[in-house]
């Protein structure tokens, strides 16, 4: 069996006290971020597949889980994609069953299609952001002033 790191996006943020509980339940090693909403579990299993259902049966009940997703290796796989894993309803994978055939495209296809779609969503809205927020910059301070207060915060 092979050993497997998957990363944990947990709903909110979890207490050392609430995590050492799911660890000692789990027999799973674990290790928080800084923030608590993220983990690190160490999985030992044949493949990733198999790893992220054997965290589902362990975990569900312990943690807020949102999303599981493979770790390494921190390029994607042979196919070009990372492995995720994200709980659903059972009327939730029902109604994107639909729109797929509706579509006529496989469930993968379409939900590869929807993740991009919501993923130049936050690109497009990051960016309009960003430009609003230089606008009031720009009002108030010179060109100048906000380059050099952007080069001594990279900069450190």
């Amino acid at each position: 069996m092979t050993l497997h790191a998957i990363e944990i996006t947990l709903t909110r943020t979890v207490e050392a006290v609430e995590l050492k509980a799911a660890q000692q339940e789990s027999s799973l090693p674990m290790a928080a971020a800084d923030d608590r909403r993220r983990l690190v579990v160490l999985v030992s299993a044949r493949d990733e597949r198999r790893a992220m259902r054997k965290i589902w049966k362990r975990l569900e009940d312990s943690l807020p889980i949102d999303v599981l997703c493979s770790l390494f290796p921190v390029f994607p796989g042979p196919d070009g994609r990372y492995l995720m894993s994200v709980p659903m309803s059972e009327e939730i994978q029902e109604l994107i069953r639909r729109r797929a055939a509706a579509e006529r495209k496989t469930l993968e296809e379409y939900l590869q299609q929807a993740i991009a779609q919501a993923l130049a969503r936050d690109r497009s809205t990051r960016r309009a952001q960003l430009g609003c927020s230089l606008n009031v910059l720009l009002r108030t301070y010179s060109p100048e002033e906000v380059a050099a207060a952007a080069a001594r915060r990279i900069n450190g």
